[in-house]
């Protein structure tokens, strides 16, 4: 809803990427995710869809950049965790990378880069954080002078911080945490629970939940015509999108 009344689905917003014959292809902006999410070693990547987004499959298809791709259906919109519940049987104890099809993250590598960080270190849970000058739409992190998370929020009043988490890499750990954390949630009558919410709670909870601050990067939300705007001059200055469609768009 937040894209406008034509009912389009954000995450099939098309860009065109040059090629190496100077010819364009439209490809859509969910692609962006897919490579971010292979670039961090997956071989496999389960997309849930709502009921009305099932054209997300047909664009798609069933590989991307030889990564098989496999589709979960979420009948109502419940939230990432209630999501996250949606595929648990198709994650089973295999870590996980995450990112979200409507958003553009740069560097192009930064999903890669929290994956590492958080084999090396045994964490639970890493996030990718960015500046941002929408804090209070978003998931700000708040961090001590040392990096440390201090506490996780969501779309809180006053952003104790100027930046939001955009990327996150989990063991199953965090799966089975997250799950039965959204479980017990719907006892409280909420319909929709953040996943935020369920970072808080797990660190809290005593998992070891980690960042990685990218000072310099970007996070862009397409799914508002002022983030859309945002991205299309962010992705021409980083050479993923032709100026003259920038131009145009």
């Amino acid at each position: 809803m937040r894209f406008g009344a034509s009912g389009y689905a954000k995450e099939l917003f098309p860009l065109l990427f040059e090629r190496d014959d100077a010819s364009l292809e439209p490809r859509p902006i969910g692609q962006l995710a897919l490579q971010a999410i292979r670039a961090a070693g997956a071989e496999r990547c389960v997309t849930v869809v709502s009921p009305e987004k099932l054209e997300v499959v047909r664009v798609f298809g069933s590989t991307e950049s030889g990564m098989s791709l496999a589709y979960v259906v979420q009948p109502e919109p419940r939230g990432i965790p209630h999501a996250l519940r949606c595929a648990r049987a198709w994650l089973a104890d295999d870590d996980v990378v995450f990112a979200m099809p409507d958003t553009i993250v740069l560097p192009p590598d930064a999903l890669a880069r929290v994956h590492a960080e958080r084999v090396a270190s045994g964490a639970d849970v890493v996030l990718g954080v960015f500046p941002t000058d929408e804090p209070e739409r978003l998931g700000p992190v708040e961090l001590d002078a040392s990096g440390r998370i201090v506490r996780i929020h969501d779309k809180p009043a006053s952003p104790p911080a100027r930046n939001t988490w955009a990327l996150a890499s989990w063991s199953s750990r965090f799966t089975a945490f997250a799950c039965d954390w959204d479980e017990a949630q719907d006892a409280s009558g909420a319909r929709e629970h953040a996943i935020g919410h369920a970072f808080e709670a797990a660190r809290a909870a005593g998992l070891d939940v980690r960042a990685v601050f990218f000072a310099s990067g970007r996070f862009l939300d397409v799914g508002t015509p002022h983030g859309l705007r945002a991205a299309l001059a962010s992705l021409v200055t980083h050479g993923f999108l032709v100026p003259d469609q920038a131009t145009t768009a």
